[in-house]
């Protein structure tokens, strides 16, 4: 099922974004972790992609075994980072013979220390892979949200522009970047409406793990950070469990008040961790009606 096609009226979906581990034990431990995931009832789970396509095979894998073996809806990051349009038709054809439906379509970060170089025979940007999607026709079409602004873009009005573009050249559905201060994503919401996008918008959400951690995503992304979340994992600095502890509970105080404003999805940047699907899952559900569309 496409997953655009899931979202109803006051029913605000559910998602649980993975990375693939680089090692066989570390994939066996993920897929036994995705048996209590499925317990919670996830409405899809993405699978995030390596930097330069490295964990292009494990991606696949861990998306069919969730699509075929657990029964839940897979949503496959693709970027176009490392790859001609070549093969990435055949990393597609590959996903659609698995089941997958779903494709993140994303232009794809470079190997650390590196700066993004299109590939040769390759696509540039995001919006071109999400138009090659679109007149393939076989998938679903999620793209990424900044509400901060993209960190290479030169400034938020420019960055919104090639935003709305993206969403408007295919994409079914939009997920954000983190953000730790919910003015960003209701004012980034806003203003794609106001430009004509009707597409829902999920709101992605990253519990913080440590000062260390949060601030390091955080400058990787051009993601602010409140002082009260800094002074909260700085008090805990010498208690890493009660750390993440005070993050998710910060997590969850977003989720409720973004709940509350009427998003049309949380979507969960859990990092692998049980801990943060099943305090976040219990939340959305405790909170969104009983069923889709009541």
């Amino acid at each position: 099922m496409r997953i655009q096609d899931m979202f109803r009226p006051h029913w605000p979906l559910f998602s649980i974004e993975l990375f693939p581990p680089k090692t066989v034990a570390g994939i066996d431990a993920l897929k036994a972790k995705l048996v209590e995931i499925r317990a919670h009832e996830p409405d899809f789970v993405s699978v995030t992609y390596g930097a330069a396509g490295g964990t292009r095979h494990t991606t696949r894998e861990i998306c069919i075994h969730i699509r075929r073996d657990l029964g839940m809806e897979a949503m496959a990051h693709l970027t176009c980072v490392a790859h001609t349009r070549e093969e990435i038709g055949e990393l597609l054809d590959g996903l659609y013979a698995g089941g997958i439906r779903n494709i993140m379509a994303l232009r794809g970060d470079p190997p650390p220390g590196e700066s993004f170089q299109p590939p040769q025979g390759g696509y540039r940007h995001a919006i071109e892979l999400v138009r090659a999607l679109a007149q393939d026709g076989r998938f679903g079409i999620g793209v990424a949200g900044y509400p901060q602004k993209h960190v290479e873009a030169p400034d938020r009005q420019t960055d919104l522009g090639n935003q709305v573009a993206k969403m408007q050249a295919g994409a079914g559905f939009a997920v954000s970047q983190f953000f730790l201060e919910d003015v960003h994503f209701l004012r980034w919401r806003d203003e794609v409406r106001r430009a004509g996008v009707t597409i829902p918008l999920m709101a992605g959400i990253l519990p913080a793990l440590s000062v260390d951690q949060i601030t390091r995503f955080a400058r990787m992304c051009g993601v602010t950070v409140p002082a009260r979340l800094l002074a909260g994992l700085t008090r805990f600095v010498d208690h890493p469990d009660s750390a993440a502890a005070f993050g998710l509970v910060f997590a969850l105080q977003q989720v409720e008040h973004l709940l509350e404003e009427g998003v049309d999805g949380i979507h969960l940047y859990a990092l692998n961790r049980l801990e943060s699907i099943r305090a976040v899952s219990a939340l959305v559900r405790g909170l969104r009606p009983a069923g889709p569309g009541d």
